[in-house]
């Protein structure tokens, strides 16, 4: 005889953050929700369908063809209109889900979360796979797309209701399927709750999600929760290992409700503002939590790390010249944001967190964004805010700044209209990803860049003071550098200094090149250790966002041999929590330098970087945001799909990303650009319409589209001079309107001076020149962006020595959301 399990005692064993919510069919029927069979009967009687057993995919397709979509979209909406979550859905937020799936149309959930101002990112189709303003948001995947979206309502994806929308969306939910995959891994639950075990919907969406978590090997447990009672279906389920209750999605949340926290601790001032903005914990790290001196290691500043803030209040670093004239810089000239740029390896990160214990020193509050997840600019107005109310002052280091530049455009802007200079900015950018980007005029209006290199000498003297006066790095540095008069190790770390970047003390004080000491490091591994190794390396030197589960799935790590792996690799790859609940959590190479070197010997070859990023693109699960962010930096120009020679391959390359992600925007972009510099104008132009069909005009599409032109004009045989002045006085046309649309943007006003050098190689007329560098000018007066200045220094030679080529610069500006 069966005996399902009670409601109460489901309750008792379910963990929200370990627990996926999985709605089927019927789920929200206790609140008003129609269910399959209503939609059937009514779709039946409005188009005069016999029913006769029909399933709902079957009678909409009948209803779409008889009449129109329109008709059926309406309808179907007709029997939603009206819902509003109530009862015990509207506690369901008050939990901490790992993630919700459901197969419903309804927006119950959304409105839940909405009433309750808790953040919810919701997937309905493979556009919303894009990179995430709060990552740390509850995730609702919507494996039949949603009530309010389709594509009578000009969107590009429909709801899923006719047996032809469920094939063209098939890899949407095979993507969410394997998000679930992912999310049942061992130590989860699941909890799938419908309407009745008759219903064929239901089942086939039980039997996927056994056979989803058959696939993780030692998955999660599962649980139905069912509204209609059926003993022997809920049998054959116990039989197979779940766990099965009788109760409704209301009675499971209400059991929920009952064994939570009665109440909510009360906000208490610690002291600490972050109190007051709990949202920002997942974000930042709290300079003050991170002193202590347990936290401090030598070694690894020895070995590339760079210096925790612990390591700087214990002494183990010495003082960089720039970090002086930072802080002079924030506190005694009145500059309010500060960006330190350099190559890779010169030492920036420690160089800032330097700066910041200075500033904390000096009275501030102290915070650093953590790189991974995405700046929350709203929230940090509010904490300036607070700041000018309680004439405190504070100041936080965006690392990587220029993967945050969108946002930081927008706080910038913000701070400064807002009159709130209470909060200040220290960035840290390495030189060649922040220059092409497109800043806010506000930016050198109230900061300023400083440019950081080698040591300089006064350094060098620093640091020899440091490692004879600190027995941790004597005892590190002695065995390579011993014997030596300190007069003589000053020239030798001189001369090092000037020809190698500034990695680590291992770099420099070694007697043999850097590259050979990471390779013997390297052949030291054993086998299965050294390839995640060179693995790693070679995605994090590419750009890409290396953590755990992409590294499974490229790699086939198994689950339990993490442990074992990272263990193998201490010291040289380390793992750092990015998001607990998801399961993310961060692999990285001690230095990105160290990283670049493991990358060009072990992956030297063009095939073994095609096969990488080949690899890395067919294992992306877009549902992730760091994995969204991936698809963006791989595009970036010094080592993503442009470091291949062969644009065939880059494109193929980029369509596969456009294909797993539509909704990203630069993939499409660096597609664009590459189908204009191979000649390929009619595939470049369809590109564009599509773009502009699926997103709003922008910028960045309306210079390809002048470049596009410009390239017709120059590039296409057999046309007369006259023709060829038609085309470009049509770029002018658009490229005076962009400038005009997008004002200040160098990329547009440098489209439209390309438009001028190339009339005057036609024509010999200066006309259009002098009206694009009259805009280029007034630009540069009015921003004070510096690479403005370079642009107009660079035309105005060009012009003069004839030379006419488009230039090659891909700027990498942030696309515009």
């Amino acid at each position: 005889m069966f005996v399902p399990i009670a409601i109460q005692e489901l309750n008792d064993q379910i963990q929200p953050e370990k627990t996926v919510l999985i709605f089927g069919a019927g789920a929200s029927v206790p609140s008003n929700a129609p269910s399959v069979s209503t939609l059937i009967e009514a779709i039946s009687y409005e188009f005069g369908i016999e029913a006769d057993g029909l399933t709902l995919s079957e009678i909409s397709a009948l209803a779409e063809d008889k009449r129109n979509r329109t008709d059926l979209i309406d309808l179907i909406r007709q029997q939603f209109r009206g819902l509003k979550a109530k009862g015990a859905l509207l506690n369901l937020p008050s939990h901490d889900w790992k993630g919700i799936y459901t197969t419903n149309y309804d927006e119950l959930v959304e409105d839940a979360y909405k009433r309750a101002n808790k953040a919810l990112t919701v997937f309905s189709s493979d556009f919303d796979f894009r990179a995430q303003s709060d990552p740390t948001a509850t995730k609702l995947y919507k494996l039949h797309g949603t009530i309010s979206r389709d594509s009578v309502d000009g969107f590009v994806h429909n709801m899923i209701l006719t047996q032809t929308d469920y094939d063209s969306t098939n890899e949407y939910r095979e993507t969410l399927y394997a998000r679930l995959k992912d999310d049942l891994n061992p130590g989860s639950q699941a909890v799938i709750i419908g309407q009745s075990l008759k219903d064929d919907h239901l089942r086939k969406l039980i039997e996927d999600v056994i056979a989803i978590n058959k696939k993780v090997g030692a998955g999660g447990r599962i649980f139905l929760v069912l509204y209609q009672q059926d003993d022997n279906r809920a049998k054959t389920y116990e039989l197979r290992g779940l766990k099965v209750a009788f109760g409704s999605l209301d009675s499971f949340i209400a059991g929920m409700d009952a064994k939570a926290p009665k109440t909510v601790p009360a906000y208490q001032d610690t002291g600490n503002l972050l109190d007051a903005f709990n949202t920002l914990r997942p974000f930042t790290i709290d300079i003050q939590d991170e002193m202590g001196p347990e936290l401090s290691n030598a070694s690894s500043i020895f070995n590339g790390w760079p210096a925790s803030y612990s390591d700087i209040a214990t002494g183990l670093t010495f003082d960089r010249t720039c970090s002086s004239e930072l802080v002079k810089l924030l506190e005694s000239d009145g500059k309010q944001y500060v960006c330190l740029l350099g190559a890779s390896g010169v030492g920036k990160t420690t160089a800032a967190r330097q700066t910041m214990f200075r500033l904390r020193g000096n009275g501030y509050l102290a915070w650093e964004h953590k790189a991974d997840l995405p700046l929350q600019t709203a929230q940090w107005i509010n904490v300036a805010k607070r700041l000018a109310t309680s004439s405190q002052k504070g100041v936080l280091f965006v690392d990587e700044a220029h993967g945050h530049l969108y946002e930081l455009n927008q706080l910038v802007d913000q701070l400064a209209t807002q009159g709130l200079t209470s909060l200040k900015l220290v960035c840290v950018a390495a030189k060649n990803h922040w220059a092409p980007r497109v800043k806010t005029p506000l930016f050198y209006k109230y900061g300023q860049e400083v440019q950081l290199s080698q040591l300089d000498h006064p350094e060098v003297d620093r640091l020899l003071a440091l490692v004879e006066t600190n027995r941790e790095l004597r005892q590190l540095v002695e065995s390579g550098f011993s014997g030596f008069s300190r007069g003589e190790r000053r020239r030798r770390l001189i001369e090092r200094c000037d020809s190698d970047m500034f990695v680590c003390l291992k770099n420099i004080f070694a007697s043999e090149k850097f590259d050979d000491i990471i390779l013997r490091e390297f052949a030291g591994l054993d086998e299965a250790h050294a390839e995640i190794y060179r693995y790693v390396a070679a995605m994090e030197s590419s750009g890409i966002r290396v953590h755990r589960q992409l590294v499974m799935r490229i790699l086939g790590v198994s689950t339990n041999a993490i442990h074992a792996v990272l263990g193998g690799l201490a010291g040289i790859v380390n793992e750092y929590e990015i998001n607990r609940r998801e399961g993310i959590y961060g692999w990285k190479v001690r230095h990105n330098v160290i990283a670049a070197i493991i990358a060009k010997y072990k992956f030297h070859d063009v095939e073994q970087q095609i096969d990488l990023f080949t690899k890395v693109i067919d294992n992306i699960l877009p549902t992730y945001d760091i994995e969204v962010r991936t698809i963006r930096e791989l595009c970036n120009i010094e080592t993503g799909l442009p470091s291949i020679p062969d644009k065939d391959v880059q494109n193929n390359l980029l369509r596969r990303m456009m294909s797993i992600a539509p909704g990203e925007r630069v993939p499409r972009h660096r597609l664009i650009r590459n189908l204009i510099s191979i000649g390929e104008f009619e595939k470049a132009d369809t590109e564009i319409r599509i773009y502009e069909k699926d997103f709003k005009r922008e910028a960045s599409v309306d210079r390809y589209k002048v470049l596009l032109l410009i390239a017709r004009a120059t590039e296409t045989k057999g046309l007369l001079k006259e023709d060829r002045m038609v085309i470009l006085e049509q770029a002018r046309e658009l490229a005076a309107a962009a400038a005009d649309r997008y004002e200040g943007n160098k990329y547009v006003l440098g489209a439209y001076c390309e438009v001028g050098v190339h009339a005057f190689k036609l024509s010999g007329s200066h006309k259009i020149f002098d009206e694009a560098m009259d805009v280029l000018r007034k630009a540069e007066n009015r921003l004070g962006d510096p690479d403005i200045t370079k642009m107009v220094i660079r035309y105005e030679r060009r012009l003069s020595a004839h030379e006419i080529s488009i230039s090659d610069s891909e700027p990498e500006e942030a696309a515009v959301e």
